[in-house]
Formats: structure tokens, C-alpha cells, sequence
């Protein structure tokens, strides 16, 4: 059986999640390939679908469009490229797509579903079966088609939503898709929207390899290492551009942040985000940037007392998923993903969804001492390589 992965482009956590999904079909021995339209580093596992200057230029040029034809939050897919008949797709059994936005139109979509090939579309966020939403904030519009779109701030039945909803409606309904959401929340609101009405629709966590991600020893070299407080308790947080995205809750966490000891806790940063200003200016804070290796980042994980996920929505959270199989508890809001992965004062703490100070409680019961052992003892979300690898084998019929 041969697998081909389909995703925009080499960066972000929906392409991580997509490596991780193809090498774990890979241990279970699939002949499993990534085909992307942009490739942004040499090392990449995949294969960049352009092989001249003018092709690429294209694809930009009908991105631009997509983007004019795009309002605020709610992008359109209109221009994309057929990818039909690339090699590796004619020779693929089975085709995955990823994030797939500024890459596959909805006719793109349609094309592949027309050679007959199983289609499994993995549903990274809630773009797949929404007007254009990555993330509908709770307006719950999918389930009656969108429209009078909030984030528009729209009036009109038929607006923009309406119509890219109707458009990709119409596209998954020319063949068979198998939605797979990581979550149980992002299957319930999938199985809401009239786009995936009729198909199939699965629930699969997203894998997580053991053999880098786990607790490591001699924390105080660690610390050394990575110039983190040594005396202190650690607050660990990590997100991509975590300053301007608000669906990541950095401004819940800055607030919970407010009544902490200066003394007592320190706060480190990981990711791409380019500045982190707390309200509690008294509290040391180490920015790490955005950490490339997951060997570094395992290290990273190992050094802290809790992590932080205050996001709003969340469709897995790998970050919480990465921390837990370290050995480190998580206080996060009570949302997505994020649910399915933390039992509530076994592994970590869930608060309300906005409520800073719960969060706050939180963090402190998972930095209590008498707490940490008991959390270190606790059960994994069953995520591994193997056992995420043969559900998708089994998905795909094998």
C-alpha cells in the first residue's frame, strides 16, 4: 500500500502533525510520501511539488487572489493546483490531506476525489467543515451553513461564509472523504456541519514519539544548559506567534500571571513569537525563540514544573501532549483537544475556559511538591508511533 501526505507547506504544527502521522505509518511498514507545495528547508522529508520558477510564481499569484477574495478571518480557497495527476499521487492507494489551504482548491479537491483513490482529510483545525474559519471562536455558524458571519461582522444570509461554505460543500460531496478529527470535540463539531453530512468521520490522536519525547535526568545541567532559573519554579509556555494570536490565551495567562511570586516562580517562553511583555514586570522571564529540535525540546520540557496551555480552542494541542509524555503536569483551559489528554488533578488541571484565576489555581496545584509525583506516575494519552500508525492502517484498509 502506498500513502501519499499532501500538506502547504513544511512549517506550523499541522505539518509536524503531519510528519509525525506519516512516520508512524512508516514504522508500521507503509510506503508513506509527503508532497507539499512550498518547501522552506533542504532537510524536509517531503517533495516539493513545483519544479520551475514559473510554476511557483503561479501558485503565488493565485494565492494573492485567494487572499483579495478573503476577509479577515474567513479565507477562500477559490485557485489552487490540480495535483491530480502528479506521479506520486497516480501512484498513491491513499491520499492524506493535511492543511492544505493556499495550496488545494475546492475543484483540486474534487479532481482527487475523482480518480477513486481513498481520501482522508485530517482535520488540523475547524477550517475543513467551515465557510473559512480556522477556529469559529464558539459562533457555532457551521452547523446551520454560516452565514451573517460574526467575523465579518456581517448581516447577510449569503456572504462570504455562506458562499465558501455552499462551494465546499459541494466539493466534498463529489466522493467519499474519511474526516479524521484528533478529538472527540473537533468530531462532534465536524459531525454538526452539513459539508461532512453523509461521510465518514473518525476520531485519531495525533502520534507522539516516545523514544524523544520522555522525562530526562540531571535537571540542573539542563537548566544550565538553557540559562533557566535554577532556583526557581519554572512556568513553561510555548505557541506559535503566541504574542498576536489570541485563540492561544497569552493574555489569560499574563493576567493569572499577575499574583505570582517573584520569588518564588520564574516563567520561560518557547516559540516564534516576536515579543513577550508580562503585566508583572517583577517575574524573571527566559525567551528561547523557536526551538527547531525535538531533542532540545524534550530537554526543555524536563527543566519545568508545569506547562501552560491557556488556549481558547484547541483541536489536539501537541504541546500538551509533548509536556505530559516529559514528565510535566498542565494547567489549561477546559477545551478541544486539550480535554481528551489531561485528567482533571491526575495529570494536570482543567479551568473554566477565560477564567485567569482558575487558571492561576491551577498552576499552583500543579507545582505543589506532594503533587509532582503522583502526576509523574500518571498514565499517557495512548498516542504512541505504533498504535497511532496502525489505526491509520487500518483506516486505509490494511
Amino acid at each position: 500500500m502506498k500513502v501519499l501526505h499532501l500538506a502547504t507547506i513544511d512549517v506550523g504544527g499541522a505539518y509536524k502533525a503531519a510528519v509525525r502521522i506519516h512516520e508512524s505509518m512508516q514504522k508500521c511498514g507503509v510506503d508513506s510520501q509527503i508532497l507539499l507545495r512550498t518547501k522552506m528547508h533542504e532537510d524536509s522529508l517531503a517533495v516539493e511539488i513545483f519544479d520551475h520558477a514559473a510554476q511557483k510564481f503561479a501558485s503565488k499569484a493565485k494565492n494573492a487572489i485567494n487572499l483579495v477574495l478573503s476577509k479577515k478571518d474567513v479565507f477562500s480557497d477559490y485557485l489552487g493546483t490540480d495535483v491530480s495527476t502528479h506521479p506520486l499521487v497516480q501512484e498513491a492507494d491513499v491520499l492524506i490531506l493535511h492543511w492544505v489551504n493556499s495550496f488545494l482548491s475546492y475543484r483540486s479537491v474534487e479532481k482527487l476525489l475523482a480518480t477513486g483513490k481513498t481520501v482522508i482529510w485530517v482535520m488540523h483545525d475547524m477550517w475543513p467543515f467551515t465557510g473559512g474559519c480556522h477556529y469559529d471562536w464558539y459562533c457555532g455558524g457551521y452547523a446551520h451553513s454560516c452565514g451573517k458571519c460574526p467575523r465579518l461582522n456581517s448581516k447577510k444570509e449569503l456572504d462570504l461564509s455562506r458562499r465558501n461554505f455552499m462551494r465546499k460543500a459541494q466539493a466534498v460531496k463529489s466522493g467519499k472523504v474519511i474526516f479524521v478529527g484528533p478529538s472527540e470535540w473537533s468530531v462532534s463539531c465536524a459531525g454538526q456541519s452539513k459539508i461532512t453530512e453523509g461521510q465518514r468521520i473518525v476520531k485519531i490522536l495525533n502520534p507522539l514519539n516516545r523514544d524523544v519525547f520522555y522525562r530526562r535526568d540531571h535537571i540542573q545541567f539542563l537548566k544550565e544548559k538553557y540559562q533557566i532559573p535554577i532556583e526557581r519554579k519554572i512556568i513553561l509556555f510555548g505557541a506559535s506567534k503566541a504574542d498576536n494570536n489570541k485563540i492561544k490565551g497569552m493574555q489569560y495567562l499574563d493576567e493569572a500571571l499577575c499574583e505570582i511570586s517573584d520569588m518564588e516562580y520564574a516563567v520561560v517562553i518557547f516559540g516564534n513569537a516576536e515579543t513577550i511583555c508580562l503585566t508583572n514586570k517583577k517575574l524573571e522571564i527566559r525567551c528561547l525563540g523557536a526551538i527547531e529540535r525535538e531533542d532540545e525540546l524534550a530537554e526543555i520540557y524536563s527543566c519545568a514544573d508545569v506547562f501552560a496551555a491557556p488556549s481558547l480552542q484547541e483541536a489536539f494541542g501537541y504541546t500538551v501532549s509533548e509536556a505530559l509524555s516529559c514528565g510535566v503536569p498542565v494547567a489549561a483551559f477546559d477545551v478541544g483537544g486539550i480535554k481528551d489528554q489531561i485528567r482533571h488533578q491526575e495529570n494536570g488541571y482543567l479551568a473554566p475556559v477565560r477564567d485567569a484565576q482558575e487558571l492561576l489555581r491551577g498552576i499552583r496545584w500543579c507545582t505543589d511538591e506532594k503533587n509532582q509525583s503522583r502526576i509523574r506516575q500518571a498514565a499517557l494519552p495512548e498516542n504512541d508511533y505504533l498504535t497511532i500508525g496502525r489505526a491509520y492502517m487500518a483506516l486505509c484498509g490494511r
